[in-house]
């Protein structure tokens, strides 16, 4: 739990920070959406039988919870909104700037949170622009997430 809270902290500091904050770490790959197949535990997340969803009663059960909450909408009720007539545009940093962090004295990057924790997107944007963009357990930028 404190390693979550720890990277919750870090993220939202990251995204407060002023841009050029950021721009003055090293830099990594070019930047854009990356996405995984599998993730930590993949198999118990429900990996073998595609990430079935889940209902009202089992959403949010392991086997079901990756499936279920990419599919909420679906699960439960929910009320449409329509796009804007013109969407707000969102730009992509050129490369992805590299975020590291410390955890029990060792230097970690957002690849090792990912590597160890059930994280189906995550994305770290400021104003206009997306920094950071990645996908586990089979999801892409085309699926819906609660947030």
């Amino acid at each position: 739990m404190k390693r979550g809270v720890a990277l919750i902290v870090l993220l939202l500091a990251a995204c407060a920070s002023p841009a050029t904050m950021l721009e003055t770490g090293p830099r990594t790959e070019a930047s854009g959406p990356r996405f995984a197949a599998g993730g930590p535990d993949a198999d118990e997340y429900g990996a073998g039988v595609g990430y079935a969803k889940g209902d009202r009663t089992t959403f949010y059960r392991i086997p079901s919870l990756v499936g279920s909450h990419s599919h909420l909408d679906e699960v439960f009720e929910g009320r449409l909104i329509r796009k804007a007539v013109t969407p707000s545009p969102l730009g992509r940093a050129a490369l992805e700037p590299a975020i590291p962090w410390q955890f029990q004295g060792e230097s970690r990057t957002l690849d090792d949170y990912l590597a160890r924790n059930p994280t189906t997107g995550l994305l770290i944007a400021r104003g206009d622009v997306i920094f950071v963009e990645r996908y586990q357990y089979g999801r892409t930028d085309r699926h819906r997430f609660t947030s």
